[in-house]
């Protein structure tokens, strides 16, 4: 069986991309690329991280992230094994319920360019008006306190 490192660069050959390509989609130095390449895990600051750059990697070039991560964790002698559920009342429990439907119902959607340029220029607008209210309320101020 290939190691982690082996298993992602032959899998980024195959597909014909370089660490820079990759390095600009994940935004994970190239350097911290070529560790995990050549499993050089103790040179990324820290198993989070480590874990984190197997994941996006190996997701961004289709393979089974879990199953790496877990044998990345299996390599630095992480517990593998699924917490136990905690007590919670019924009450509590249709409150968590609740929330996680409505997590799943509506996700958070990412603004496109011009849906947040549009926001933009809304938003600008509005600040015109502001500002313009101010300053005729100045002007009718000092219209006030100099020609009453």
């Amino acid at each position: 069986m290939a190691s982690i490192g082996e298993e992602l660069r032959r899998e980024r050959q195959r597909r014909g991309l370089t660490l820079e390509q990759i390095e600009d989609v994940l935004h994970i130095k190239v350097a911290y690329l070529h560790a995990l390449e050549h499993d050089e895990f103790s040179r990324i600051p820290g198993s989070v991280y480590t874990k984190g750059f197997i994941k996006n990697y190996s997701e961004l070039l289709g393979l089974d992230s879990r199953r790496l991560v877990d044998t990345f964790k299996n390599r630095m002698g992480e517990s593998l094994t699924i917490p136990k559920r905690r007590m919670v009342s019924k009450e509590q429990e249709k409150t968590d319920a609740f929330r996680e439907q409505e997590l799943i119902e509506a996700p958070k959607q990412r603004l496109t360019y011009e849906s947040r340029k549009a926001k933009r220029q809304k938003t600008m607008m509005i600040e015109r008006f502001v500002v313009g209210g101010i300053l005729l309320l100045i002007i009718l101020f000092l219209g006030w306190l100099f020609f009453v």
